[in-house]
């Protein structure tokens, strides 16, 4: 077992809010997973990568983006 495959839960929900805020709109975005790179000051530097999702319920149609994972950054 990798020493970061569970790095993303030690990352704070407001970084992770921060990093979704600047990623391109889901609904538009064509791409399935997108990169972003936050700094934990003090810690460490991390590559967030989020998963595009489709939800569907009658009329109501969403997407988003979730985070799928992260790794130590240099």
């Amino acid at each position: 077992m990798a020493e970061d495959e569970f790095l993303l839960r030690y990352i704070p929900g407001d970084y992770l809010g921060q990093a979704v805020k600047s990623l391109p709109d889901p609904e538009k975005d064509t791409e399935h997973f997108r990169d972003v790179v936050v700094d934990m000051p003090g810690r460490f530097k991390a590559k967030l990568r989020f998963e595009r999702f489709h939800w569907k319920r009658g009329k109501t149609d969403r997407w988003f983006w979730t985070p799928y994972g992260a790794e130590k950054t240099d």
